[in-house]
């Protein structure tokens, strides 16, 4: 059976890349415990003792992930709330060193990945595999290899270890693994012609070790130099990027407050900080002050008023009493944050102010665990990740959406409610949140796939009427036809044609009948231009002419009546009267061509043809490099601004079909029409796919533009300077 095979294969080669992560773990334990540290010569002592055991767990796992394969799907399973609880520090530090590990490998080996998904979902029948159901998939990979280190009895610190090794030997390791396990299944002609909609994105370079570490394997040291810094964090990439972030954050706050390092004062300790936010997160929200972004006071400054407010009536300083400087950043990236996030992205006013009043839990947060801002899979950032897709564009225009920000404005009323300082309550209430999204999505896929039908039928229809067109063309040629011969071709034979095409196709036996019996029709026009009497004409294909007629429903009596006043028309024709004088009509097709329908006043639409249209060619190279799934922002004509997603891309066009959060399409556009829209900022591409990632991309910019003013006026003052000196 093919997936015993699979099996066997997949337990071998994983189970070889398992002892490779177990070695080099414990090649990092020795080395640790050889500087003296007891700790590790423990852990590295307990890892030997339990190897054995590890391996066999994680080979039982993956027989059991391929027999649970071929047995029926079961129905997915929504999160009960009641069974959701808080879990230790140690606990989430895990499950986040997990959490990475997935996203990871998810996005390093995607193409291959979703081939394989595909492939295995049809295999077993199934509509759709989802990733906890793939026995070689990185979650049950990362779940079997956390439900084996239960063998271990080491701290937390290990078990990330040992997490980070499998990162980084799955890298490499699964790449040969699905290329084996994808060709398989074609040559067992599974799906064997799909290609993939995903690329792979690659991993950040570990940096080379120096001589002075000691340690040869540039793995260990990757991961030692992980370990070493914290927890969970994301690569050194995302580390550059906060690292230069906070620069020009200090940078920009000394330009807006130069006065502000010289003032003196006493800073507040980070505990008297935690200990205000409480109080400020207990009073009732402040209203949110409407208006453009550049009237309002920035929420940062307007919340660093407010906290050191609440300090001098909490008796903690005087009128001096300033934040430290890591507080300080705390406060600004934050309220930045989520000022870019309510300017840039389409939320209805009322719930702007639900937002608004996560800005206290998140500066607690950000105040608490700097990982906020370097860790993708940090429960606080996917918590505001899932708030902000629920909400944006989110009207409550059905039972659906209402419903739906109801459970938002009770996730937010809990977390402002609950939150005392352990970030495990995000982890609970984003599962809740994202377990009731998942119910909503079902119904808006069935939405968007009635677009992408509805859209594929037209584009067919589009071609299919291009295609006959083409023949026609050609085989009337040059000819000028009485109306008869005209209407008959453009009416009836056209129909009758693209009919053929779109059921049948162009190679149909029926197809060629047609266009036989217009080419016979043709040659008896031809004779009868040249006199040929009329009893001495070709023979006209009547069988043929009846069945393109019953095609546009012409039967019967009125069938004989059309053809016959073609033969009216070639007897005038050949008796020498002139074309255009030539009068007999025929009846018009009841199913003729039917117009555009009116565009929907609420749909999005392009602005202009494709003829003439002003746009960048990057940014269309751009828009054609979309994928399925991504978001954008769009504008209408009447300046109603929406988000809007590539649900569908036509392989007859090329052209893109977006639809809105409930699935409905909004705009089919090529991506030149795309780039023209943006160049009139109709169009606006988003920096990243995540709100929190995007707005703090969005947060780095704008800074960067509030500083290059400043930065291009330093060298002319500094030239006045030495003029008026000389």
């Amino acid at each position: 059976m093919l997936l015993t095979a699979m099996q066997r294969i997949s337990q071998e080669q994983l189970g070889l890349a398992l002892e490779r992560i177990l070695r080099r773990a414990d090649d990092y334990l020795f080395d640790s415990s050889s500087n003296g540290a007891g700790a590790e010569l423990t852990a590295l002592r307990d890892l030997r003792r339990a190897r054995a055991q590890i391996a066999q767990r994680f080979d039982q796992s993956l027989a059991a992930g391929f027999r649970k394969l071929q047995e029926a799907p079961m129905a997915t399973r929504a999160v009960d709330a009641s069974s959701l609880s808080l879990v230790s520090d140690e606990a989430l530090e895990e499950q986040l060193a997990t959490e990475q590990v997935i996203d990871v490998l998810g996005r390093y080996h995607a193409p291959a990945l979703e081939l394989l998904d595909k492939r295995l979902a049809a295999l077993t029948e199934r509509p759709m595999l989802a990733a906890r159901d793939n026995p070689v998939g990185p979650k049950f990979l990362a779940d079997a290899l956390g439900g084996s280190l239960a063998a271990l009895d080491v701290s937390t610190a290990v078990r990330v270890v040992v997490y980070k090794f499998f990162e980084r030997e799955l890298s490499t390791a699964l790449a040969p693994l699905y290329d084996r396990l994808n060709s398989g299944l074609v040559s067992a002609g599974i799906l064997p012609h799909i290609k993939p909609t995903k690329r792979a994105e690659p991993l950040p370079q570990p940096t080379q070790p120096g001589e002075a570490q000691g340690v040869a394997d540039p793995a260990t040291v990757a991961v030692a130099s992980a370990v070493a810094s914290q927890f969970g964090m994301t690569g050194a990439g995302d580390q550059a990027m906060f690292s230069s972030l906070l620069g020009l954050l200090q940078t920009w706050r000394q330009a807006m407050h130069p006065n502000r390092d010289t003032e003196g004062g006493v800073s507040m300790s980070t505990s008297d900080v935690m200990n205000v936010l409480s109080l400020l997160q207990r009073e009732p929200p402040r209203p949110e002050v409407q208006g453009p972004s550049d009237s309002r006071i920035p929420l940062a400054e307007q919340l660093r008023r407010d906290l050191l407010s609440a300090a001098r009536r909490m008796g903690m300083g005087g009128d001096n009493i300033s934040l430290s400087n890591v507080d300080e950043d705390a406060v600004d990236l934050v309220g930045m944050l989520f000022d870019v996030m309510l300017d840039e992205r389409h939320f209805e006013a009322d719930v702007r102010g639900k937002i608004n009043r996560l800005l206290v839990p998140y500066i607690k947060v950000a105040v608490k665990d700097r990982r906020l801002f370097l860790y993708k899979a940090h429960p606080a950032r996917r918590l505001l990740n899932a708030v902000a897709e629920a909400s944006e564009g989110n009207r409550g225009e059905s039972p659906q959406e209402r419903e739906l920000m109801a459970r938002v404005d009770t996730i937010i009323d809990r977390l402002v409610a609950e939150f005392n300082e352990d970030i495990a309550i995000f982890e609970t209430l984003e599962q809740e949140l994202r377990s009731f999204m998942e119910q909503h999505r079902k119904r808006i896929e069935v939405t968007e796939r009635r677009a992408a039908e509805a859209q594929r039928g037209k584009e067919r229809l589009e071609q299919a009427r291009e295609s006959v067109s083409v023949d026609l063309a050609i085989s009337r040629d040059t000819r000028e036809l009485p109306p008869a011969f005209d209407a008959f071709i453009n009416q009836y034979t056209a129909h009758h044609l693209t009919q053929i095409v779109l059921r049948e196709g162009k190679d149909s036996p029926k197809f060629a009948d047609a266009v036989n019996a217009l080419t016979a029709l043709m040659v008896s026009f031809d004779h009868a231009e040249l006199g040929v009497p009329v009893d001495r004409l070709p023979e006209m294909p009547r069988g043929t002419l009846l069945a393109i007629l019953e095609s546009s429903g012409i039967q019967g009596h009125a069938a004989d009546e059309v053809i016959a006043s073609l033969q009216r028309t070639l007897q005038r024709v050949s008796a020498g009267e002139n074309v255009d004088a030539i009068a007999e009509p025929l009846p018009v097709s009841p199913v003729a061509a039917a117009p555009e329908p009116p565009a929907d006043p609420s749909e999005l639409r392009v602005v202009a043809g494709k003829d003439g249209l002003d746009f960048d060619p990057d940014m269309a190279e751009r828009m054609r490099a979309l994928e399925v799934g991504t978001w954008l922002q769009l504008t209408s004509e009447s300046g109603r601004v929406e988000p809007a997603k590539v649900s569908w891309i036509s392989p007859i066009s090329s052209r893109l079909l977006f639809v809105n959060r409930r699935g409905i399409r909004v705009l089919v556009a090529s991506a030149e029409e795309l780039a023209a829209m943006a160049r009139l900022g109709r169009v606006q591409l988003r920096e990243a796919e995540t709100a929190f990632d995007d707005a703090i991309h969005q947060v780095m910019g704008k800074l960067k533009a509030t500083l290059a003013p400043t930065a291009a006026a330093a060298p002319a003052a500094g030239s006045a300077s030495e003029s008026a000196t000389a």
